[in-house]
């Protein structure tokens, strides 16, 4: 056994903070060097005078970029994207989502590819709070299981464009605590028809513009 470094000590910290369990010593070896390296990135990251935000260790710092994999779950589209041109006059000097109230807590896909159903509820809820002036959670569940015949695939990937299709078919978006997440494909769709979260239409913003 080698002398004890100050990154032993914050894995160890890690590990229990996030209840992680090891089966054996060499695993609990190798999610450690997994855990060192991204915590000398976000050490030098946070350290550089050149970025603008920061980053932190969290639940997922000891995964292997297979694992990451399983949760990038975007398919990006084949045919043209619906764009719409906004108008970019009178634009404010920022504008706050959260502070305005029209974002839910921080949600957590596990590991399941839905990152395209998360999208698209976070979409519908603000959207619903501008319309509606109250924020209601909406179910990532209900696409992962029910929006397959639009070009989506479950915890295996999907676009938000075609959940967007989906719920201008009819089928409105139901509260999360009626159709809770499960990270995981269900069988069965569960859809009971007391969805509130709807889309009449949709149109995608351009790709890498910060204005639009």
């Amino acid at each position: 056994a080698g002398v004890m470094e100050a990154a032993d000590y914050k894995f160890m910290e890690f590990v229990t903070q996030h209840g992680k369990s090891y089966g054996t010593r060499a695993e609990y070896d190798f999610r450690a060097a997994i855990f060192k390296n991204n915590l000398k990135f976000t050490e030098e990251h946070n350290a550089s005078k050149t970025e603008t935000h920061t980053v932190e260790v969290n639940e997922m710092s000891d995964w292997t970029s297979e694992e990451w994999s399983r949760v990038l779950g975007y398919q990006a589209r084949t045919s043209e994207r619906n764009v719409e041109i906004l108008s970019e006059a009178n634009l404010a000097d920022e504008q706050n989502w959260v502070t305005k109230g029209a974002v839910t807590p921080v949600k957590n896909q596990g590991h399941c590819g839905s990152c395209w159903a998360f999208s698209t509820t976070g979409a519908v809820e603000g959207a619903y709070f501008n319309k509606h002036g109250s924020l209601m959670s909406f179910s990532e569940q209900q696409l992962v299981d029910c929006a397959g015949r639009f070009g989506n695939n479950g915890c295996r990937g999907g676009l938000m464009d075609n959940a967007f299709k989906y719920i201008e078919s009819g089928k409105a978006l139901m509260e999360e605590s009626s159709y809770p997440y499960t990270a995981k494909d269900g069988k069965v769709c569960k859809d009971d028809g007391s969805g509130k979260g709807t889309v009449a239409s949709h149109k995608d913003v351009q790709h890498n513009s910060a204005s639009q």
